[in-house]
């Protein structure tokens, strides 16, 4: 069979006629989404480190995958298959420790940096014991002693301020002096003021355990006093980071978290309510989804009297220097002088950080506050992108 020329010459040129086909291109990796970021580092204390948010990372410093450092590499920030993160947050890390111990291990100039550090050169520690759920047992007076301290290391010029000016100075030689910027994290307000519903909520440890000993209620006065506390310290955390020049940009979060009514004692909440949807902080007996036993502990409404008991007896085999006292005080035999104790003899930080993550975590932020830090880091990189060369000799 024999097809017409005239068909033939149709179909030749409709073939002819079609587009013709593209050569696809080798698949490539994806662009990265802020390609000049190549190195980036965090440094800080627990807030950072994610304490108890999440999978462990690291045993040592308490690190955990849903700190909003992790979460910045490992999802925000997009995939880079050059980017490397160096995660130096620890736990119970003071501005000190920052400069001394984290920043130095920093070798190559850095394109992006966050920092949150400043709680506890102030004693937050003593002051959320001593206030709120007094692990180590307290004497009448002890809350408004811890915080009256904590005001005066905010206020005087020598101490807070200087430490965190210091901080940034380490920081700002170990970044990249083209466009390097860092990110200094401040802190949110724990509690909702609003009502008297937990005016009469108590989360001492040892109001359980010895209903002997006194304890502290969550009363309106108290929840406002921390609150104001918090703000002071954000307030020096921002007026040293705007000082510092202008690839140093603070992230504040506390209305975030206010908004979203993401505090203890929120207006309406019976506490304690630890499983509360939209809780940003831990409380005793808050269970995230995928917790387990075997990362941060047993996940018990709080300590039961026999883990009390085992912590005491482990801590007095690892600090034999230490012994408790007649008014059921740690106290560091070493430390005692003429006149009593030093003022930071009672409850150090090198102690209370021997507890378990399971009750550390207490105070500190759940997933879902981790997120918000993230993004609002997130949203500003987006918005105003890398930093500028600064002139020599700024900060």
């Amino acid at each position: 069979m024999f097809l017409p020329s005239s068909l033939i010459a149709l179909v030749v040129a409709t073939l002819n006629s079609l587009p013709q086909g593209e050569q696809l291109p080798l698949k490539q990796d994806p662009i990265p989404r802020f390609p000049w970021i190549k190195r980036f580092a965090s440094v800080g204390e627990s807030y950072a480190a994610g304490l108890g948010a999440g999978s462990r990372l690291d045993w040592s410093c308490s690190r955990y995958d849903h700190s909003y450092p992790h979460l910045l590499h490992t999802r925000y920030l997009g995939d880079h298959p050059n980017r490397t993160h160096e995660f130096l947050a620890c736990s119970g890390a003071t501005t000190t420790d920052i400069v001394t111990l984290q920043l130095p291990t920093i070798s190559e100039p850095l394109d992006l940096l966050t920092i949150s550090g400043g709680g506890n050169d102030v004693g937050l520690t003593p002051i959320l014991n001593s206030c709120v759920y007094q692990i180590f047992p307290t004497e009448p007076g002890d809350c408004e002693k811890a915080i009256r301290e904590g005001y005066r290391r905010i206020h005087d010029q020598s101490e807070l301020r200087k430490n965190m000016t210091e901080t940034l100075q380490s920081a700002k030689t170990k970044m990249n002096p083209e466009y390097g910027v860092v990110y200094v994290v401040g802190y949110a307000g724990f509690f909702g003021t609003e009502d008297g519903l937990c005016n009469n909520v108590t989360w001492s440890l040892w109001g359980d355990l010895r209903p002997d000993l006194p304890r502290q209620y969550l009363g309106v006065g108290l929840r406002r006093e921390l609150d104001s506390m918090v703000e002071a310290v954000n307030g020096v955390l921002r007026n040293v980071t705007l000082a510092a020049g202008r690839n140093f940009r603070f992230v504040e979060y506390d209305h975030v978290v206010r908004e979203r009514r993401g505090r203890y004692c929120e207006k309406g909440v019976n506490e304690p309510n630890p499983n509360r949807v939209g809780l940003d902080f831990y409380e005793w007996g808050t269970v995230d989804v995928g917790d387990n036993s075997t990362g941060n502990g047993s996940w018990s409404a709080r300590p039961r009297e026999k883990d009390v008991e085992r912590w005491v007896q482990e801590t007095l085999k690892l600090h034999p220097e230490l012994e408790i006292d007649e008014e059921r005080r740690w106290v560091n035999k070493s430390l005692i002088k003429e006149g009593g104790v030093e003022a930071d003899g009672l409850i150090g930080d090198s102690i209370w950080w021997l507890l378990p993550d399971i009750w550390k975590r207490v105070f500190h932020m759940r997933p879902g506050g981790h997120d918000i830090v993230a993004e609002l880091i997130l949203k500003d990189l987006e918005e105003n992108g890398k930093g500028v060369k600064e002139d020599v000799g700024e900060l």
